[in-house]
């Protein structure tokens, strides 16, 4: 009886949803500049980047830029690698957000891995544990491969290292609850260590997902308007990641959390001797930049010789090239 009242409710949810996002509807994507990569026969790996969703069992204003999102890459002129999601995937952390992500996500099949963090919105109201286990029910129904039981770097935990095409994407997800930042035991971070010291070998770009950034990095004293350096920031570890990232080559970390829009100057900046890239809210308001639509995002493509971030505003279905940047391997 539980099983079913818990399905009729969530049918219901689904159908208030869609019922009042009619009020607030936008026109699907178009497809007349499909996600196509500059060079097809020289690409090494593709990815969507997109940050915080924070799909919500209500504000269903937000919805419609998920799912146009996820229907912008259906109907891309090629196959994509990966989708990169930055946290804050939910508002509240809760099993029917997480379902209704799944939802939008289903229509995709032209994406082979799915790369997932949490965000402080996944995490701040529950418990630990919870938010373990719901999570990773999330990455699982998603795609089979990422059972976090197996990848994680220590059971009931959230960090874990992904490999697509032979790149490796380091995810850093909170060892436990905070409410607006994160925390990294120093077990973790000596195992965030040896992952970057192992994948950056043999000369090939490492991605690192977390979904807060680093202090005084993309203007985030601006967004989050405080004096401490700290906030809108990973926390007080943010010096220890960045200490850790400057030790190698060819870097990239991926953030969400600012709800930025993109900045020639801000979104992808260099942090030492490493790579920054904060991505704009793909569900919320999106503010501080030059262009600042919701379900905007990036999709990178690797090559030889360099990673190129192609701004794309997935919801209307349109790349926005003046934001594009290239950055060259060392």
């Amino acid at each position: 009886m539980s099983s079913v009242f818990t399905a009729f409710m969530y049918k219901l949810l689904v159908w208030f949803i869609s019922f009042t996002s009619l009020f607030g509807v936008i026109a699907a994507p178009a497809t007349d500049d499909p996600i196509k990569s500059l060079d097809a026969d020289n690409v090494k790996m593709t990815a969507a980047l997109w940050g915080d969703p924070q799909v919500a069992d209500y504000m269903a204003d937000r919805h419609q830029y998920t799912k146009n999102a996820a229907l912008d890459i259906a109907n891309a002129a090629e196959d994509i690698d990966a989708l990169v999601m930055a946290g804050d995937i939910t508002e509240n952390g809760k099993g029917a957000e997480y379902q209704l992500v799944l939802d939008y996500l289903s229509v995709i099949d032209n994406v082979e891995h799915n790369i997932y963090t949490v965000g402080n919105h996944d995490v701040r109201l529950r418990i630990y544990s919870q938010v373990v286990n719901t999570f990773s029910e999330f990455c699982l129904a998603a795609d089979e491969k990422l059972d976090l039981a197996a990848l994680a770097y220590k059971d009931g935990k959230l960090s874990y290292s992904y490999e697509v095409n032979g790149y490796t994407f380091v995810v850093l997800g909170t060892d436990k609850t905070v409410f607006e930042e994160s925390y990294f035991s120093d077990e973790c971070l000596a195992w965030f260590d040896g992952e970057l010291k192992k994948a950056t070998e043999d000369g090939k770009p490492v991605f690192v997902v977390l979904h807060q950034p680093l202090k005084n990095t993309h203007n985030v004293q601006t967004a989050w308007n405080s004096p401490n350096d700290n906030a809108g920031t990973v926390g007080a570890q943010s010096d220890a990641l960045l200490e850790t990232m400057n030790k190698y080559n060819n870097v990239f970390l991926i953030t969400g959390h600012l709800h930025m829009g993109f900045s020639k100057e801000w979104s992808i900046h260099q942090i030492g001797n490493f790579t920054g890239i904060n991505l704009p809210g793909i569900g919320p308001d999106n503010a501080d930049g030059e262009y600042n639509e919701s379900g905007t995002g990036y999709m990178m493509e690797v090559y030889d010789s360099k990673v190129v971030f192609r701004a794309r505003d997935f919801a209307a279905g349109k790349y926005l090239p003046e934001f594009d940047v290239t950055v060259n391997l060392k």
